[in-house]
């Protein structure tokens, strides 16, 4: 079990920034020494770095990496020194790519010899809809259905790093996440067969986010990813009482982004994923 400042200083964080400070992804390496840093000044938590590791069907592995700093500190020495002891977490020689949503840490990218390789925008919208909140037929998450929505997953997701690389045991791991729990995990099923998901989980601030959605490639290009965005919107709005919806998707992602922006959604955030214009030596 994790030190609960490092839970108490996150939460602060996401309460002064107005977003959470981390990724999913990333609390759950909280538990994993070997891979967390933590700054401490006068015996309170100033500082936290999480690096995870990400494996491919094809045997590479790459490493994601993720800092919060208290608003106080984030000028350029304790940018840099959050940052290089994170970046230490990984296995010297190996891939690396960092995410940043401050202007602070994107500079000390800059002088570490990272550059922008992607960014995802926040959408953001009212709930409930004014209009047709869509009647697609859902079910929510069973155990037994582990290997077929990690099979969806990864097809789905088959250009995205860290995203295709959910295995069972990050998936369980989630589902045990505040917020994140089975009963917002709603599946898609044809002929008896999982074609997609939309998994949707709540935060601190009552918003509720769609997670993770995903249609197997078969079943794209037939509105079933509408289908799945108007399901989770309406299962927030109706059985989590939530006022706010929100989702993050790739910006280069037109067809997405076109799709979230005609059902009147807006966007506030951007989020950068940094990765080493060198090959590291």
């Amino acid at each position: 079990m994790h030190d609960s400042r490092i839970d108490r200083f996150l939460s602060a964080i996401a309460e002064a920034d107005g977003f959470e400070a981390m990724s999913d992804a990333k609390t759950v390496q909280l538990d994993d020494p070997e891979h967390l840093v933590v700054i401490e000044e006068l015996h309170e938590v100033v500082g936290v770095g999480v690096a995870a590791c990400h494996l491919h069907d094809d045997g590479s592995h790459h490493w994601a990496v993720e800092t919060a700093l208290s608003p106080g500190l984030r000028f350029a020495a304790f940018e840099d020194r959050l940052l290089g002891l994170a970046i230490d977490l990984t296995p010297h020689g190996d891939a690396i790519s960092v995410w940043s949503r401050r202007h602070s840490l994107d500079a000390a990218l800059g002088r570490a010899g990272f550059g922008i390789g992607r960014e995802l925008a926040h959408y953001v919208v009212g709930l409930p809809f004014s209009g047709h909140v869509g009647d697609l037929p859902v079910r929510t998450f069973e155990r037994r259905d582990a290997n077929a929505i990690l099979a969806v997953n990864r097809d789905a997701f088959a250009g995205h790093r860290e995203a295709a690389s959910l295995d069972e045991p990050e998936l369980w791991r989630l589902l045990e996440q505040e917020g994140l729990g089975s009963e917002g995990f709603l599946i898609a099923e044809r002929d008896g067969e999982i074609v997609g998901f939309c998994w949707t989980r709540t935060h601190r601030n009552r918003d509720g986010e769609i997670y993770r959605i995903a249609v197997s490639p078969g079943s794209q290009k037939r509105g079933l990813g509408r289908s799945l965005v108007l399901a989770g919107f309406g299962y927030l709005s109706e059985c989590r009482d939530v006022h706010r919806g929100t989702l993050w998707v790739d910006s280069d992602n037109e067809r997405a982004v076109a799709l979230y922006e005609g059902l009147g959604m807006t966007q506030d955030l951007v989020n950068r994923e940094f990765v080493q214009l060198t090959a590291p030596g």
